[in-house]
């Protein structure tokens, strides 16, 4: 049985919690504690899989819990229930926080965002996997994009629509973007997939702290890992997401759906980094094999970590509680046959984007099979063929 703890330094808040998801009792384990220190005691004899604090505590805040909890219990999926909303304390969660609720919270709304987290923690079997994306707080960012992003920022006249440029050509400054927006203490009644308009969402002084001050967006560590290149996987990615966006408009699909898509194809391949990034060995032989046996690297994860780089991405990008038809495209964008859910999606979109942005590279090891048994039941015979002239339209 997964098991919850519940903080909160209210014994009246827990005691309404405790109501609200009495349904819940033969499902999960659900322990309320009173009090940081106490939860930190009851961690230290006790595994938990989510945590679920409050912000505003004495002696020790939400914020220092889940620091401590990051250090001490990295497996431990960590969410904020707060109705502490001011900016700067919203701000100190970037880091250890997965995801933020407010208070007063629906407890629809809350047990969803539990399930959810239950149901990430299964995609992922390999444990040490699920602890190396657990613990991430941010993305390794292009060095040159995280430059042209500082001194954009240290400009005096800042440019709100060229830093959301800036941003949007980065994987991981993006999916740290959108994961901020998206939390509940903005308030958004539909989740924001598009990056410049997060970036104006949030505001310059929010930007600028976020990067100058906190530096929540961190460089790669690993620049020299033989065989990867954080520069050309940043270009695959913006090449993938511009061709799922052009594939989206030709479906004629509404503007949130195309948003998705050019985040996913943005996105899609953020288990790479995270992989490269916290098993540099590891991962230079899975590239190195790939290469030699002229094997897709998905291929050579899965046997060597019992996962691949879609379901590593997949789960972190749910745990920071990016749009649930994201986070379904990278998860399944090797095997889309696997989707239960009929009809043209994000999903769709990336499967056939990523295989033209690797064939346009040039990029045979890295071919995508396209699966035509999924795609035949989404569309009659001839939209493949024109999204592939649609896609190459340019010549490259």
């Amino acid at each position: 049985m997964k098991v919850l703890l519940f903080v909160d330094d209210e014994v009246r808040v827990l005691q309404g919690l405790q109501r609200q998801l009495r349904n819940m009792r033969h499902e999960w384990d659900m322990n309320f504690i009173d009090g940081a220190r106490n939860a930190l005691d009851f961690m230290a004899a006790h595994p938990v899989d989510v945590l679920v604090t409050d912000m505003m505590m004495p002696e020790m805040d939400g914020a220092e819990l889940l620091i401590e909890v990051s250090k001490r219990h990295p497996n431990t999926v960590r969410i904020v229930l707060s109705g502490h909303a001011e900016r700067e304390a919203v701000l100190r969660l970037i880091g250890p926080a997965h995801q933020y609720l407010s208070k007063p919270c629906d407890h629809e709304e809350l047990r969803s965002a539990v399930a959810r987290a239950f149901a990430l923690r299964d995609l992922l079997s390999n444990d040490h996997l699920k602890q190396l994306a657990t613990r991430i707080k941010s993305l390794p960012a292009v060095p040159a994009i995280y430059e042209r992003l500082t001194n954009e920022l240290r400009r005096e006249d800042a440019s709100m629509e060229q830093i959301g440029e800036i941003i949007s050509h980065d994987v991981g400054m993006t999916a740290k973007i959108l994961q901020l927006v998206n939390s509940a203490f903005f308030g958004l009644s539909q989740p924001m997939s598009n990056p410049g308009e997060a970036v104006m969402y949030l505001g310059l002084a929010t930007v600028r702290a976020l990067v100058l001050s906190l530096q929540v967006f961190s460089q790669f560590k690993n620049p020299n890992l033989a065989g990867f290149s954080l520069n050309a996987l940043a270009d695959h990615c913006w090449t993938t997401a511009v061709l799922a966006r052009r594939i989206a408009r030709a479906e004629r699909c509404d503007t949130k759906t195309i948003d998705q898509c050019f985040i996913a194809g943005l996105l899609h391949d953020v288990g790479r980094i995270i992989l490269a990034d916290g098993l540099p060995v590891q991962y230079a032989k899975v590239w190195n094999e790939a290469r030699q046996n002229h094997r897709p690297v998905w291929q050579v994860e899965q046997t060597e970590f019992g996962a691949t780089h879609a379901d590593v991405g997949a789960y972190l990008l749910g745990l920071w509680g990016l749009p649930n038809p994201v986070v379904e495209a990278v998860a399944l964008q090797h095997s889309p046959g696997r989707c239960i859910a009929a009809g043209f999606s994000p999903l769709t979109a990336l499967h056939v984007a990523n295989s033209f942005a690797h064939e346009k590279a040039g990029s045979p090891a890295e071919s995508i099979q396209l699966d035509h048994d999924y795609l035949a039941k989404l569309a009659p015979a001839d939209r493949l063929p024109q999204w592939r002239e649609l896609c190459f339209a340019d010549g490259k």
